[in-house]
């Protein structure tokens, strides 16, 4: 409940936190997250009651996190990278610490209990702001681009929400988002439900992590190549051969290879949609239309991968999960192909 809570203020506060970054810049947005996150982690080592532990969870650390977290991070990175913001996007977007951190706070906790753990983690929040505090924003962008992608102007939330493209993208990446969220949350019971033992399917989900650290840097790659459009289609369209293949051949040399897809995939959804709505509303605009977009998909990445478990245990099997999982990544992936078709003459990749 408590990493819950997390997710849901990140995807509640984004709006407001785009409303900061335009108001006060990145470097204090990001320094007031860094300090409202470390002192939540600092409130977690001295709770005692899981009360104090879920108000910590939600509000300094889901604020903070809203406030220095990925949403900042690829504003920044999209703002020195304006041309081509998709590798940025991609390798700022690796997670590589959400990686090692469960090992390396197995490891604390064994040793040290769970209290120092949390002492780590506050301290380390104190390392990070040095850091932080250096970022400095972006140069001011000069380009006389008579393109709606090229223009400095910021574009109101009202202008946003009229807009059918920003529907769209909201729709089919918070459709994609839901998918990777049921990947990881079910495919462990997926894979137990077809006979795989446990350890093996312990070993598989440590590949689909593994696999999200190359999917966040080729993601990032693609969409410079392919551009944002087209890299969603062919991450919903890896979504869905993935479900399909586990749905039809269920051993585990398959589940292998679809969690690593699944991986891949899932590291990807963040920064190619991140890319899309620079392109799309201008890099200006790029703050308040991520900020509102996380709002929106909000029902979605919380709703579906929950109904997914609520389908299974009324028919008994995650088939008819892993089908409709299937079903509709395809369907995104047509939609985001006709959306690349449509934008093509505005939104072209730099080379």
């Amino acid at each position: 409940m408590g990493l819950a809570l997390a997710v849901l203020v990140i995807s509640l506060a984004s709006p407001l936190v785009a409303t900061m970054i335009s108001r006060f810049g990145l470097r204090r947005t990001m320094a007031t997250g860094v300090v409202i996150s470390g002192l939540g982690y600092a409130l977690l080592a001295f709770a005692s009651n899981m009360l104090t532990v879920l108000f910590a969870y939600a509000l300094p650390i889901g604020a903070g996190l809203a406030m220095f977290g990925p949403f900042p991070a690829a504003v920044l990175a999209s703002n020195w990278f304006r041309e081509n913001p998709g590798p940025a996007l991609g390798f700022v977007n690796i997670p590589l610490f959400l990686a090692l951190m469960p090992l390396a706070g197995q490891a604390v906790i064994s040793h040290y209990g769970l209290t120092s753990l949390y002492i780590i983690l506050a301290s380390l929040h104190l390392l990070v702001l040095p850091l932080v505090l250096g970022v400095k924003e972006a140069p001011e962008d000069t380009s006389t681009g008579s393109s709606d992608a090229a223009s400095s102007a910021s574009i109101t939330t009202r202008g946003a929400l009229a807009r059918p493209l920003f529907w769209v993208i909201v729709l089919g990446a918070g459709t994609l988002n839901a998918a990777a969220i049921s990947g990881m949350s079910h495919l462990f019971a997926f894979g137990l439900e077809k006979g795989i033992p446990a350890t093996q399917a312990a070993i598989v989900m440590s590949l689909l992590g593994g696999a999200s650290v190359i999917g966040s840097l080729l993601v990032g790659m693609l969409c410079g190549r392919l551009g944002a459009s087209r890299t969603l289609a062919l991450l919903g369209a890896g979504f869905s051969v993935s479900w399909l293949a586990l749905l039809v051949a269920p051993e585990l040399a398959f589940m292998t290879a679809a969690a690593i897809v699944i991986g891949a995939c899932t590291a990807g959804v963040f920064p190619a949609t991140s890319t899309l709505f620079g392109m799309s509303f201008g890099q200006a605009s790029l703050a308040r239309v991520l900020g509102l977009s996380s709002l929106l998909m909000a029902p979605l990445t919380v709703a579906l991968p929950q109904l997914a478990g609520v389908l299974r245990d009324a028919t008994g099997s995650y088939d008819l999960v892993a089908a409709t999982i299937s079903g509709g990544s395809a369907a995104i992936a047509i939609v985001f192909l006709v959306v690349a078709k449509v934008t093509a003459p505005r939104l072209v990749p730099a080379s």
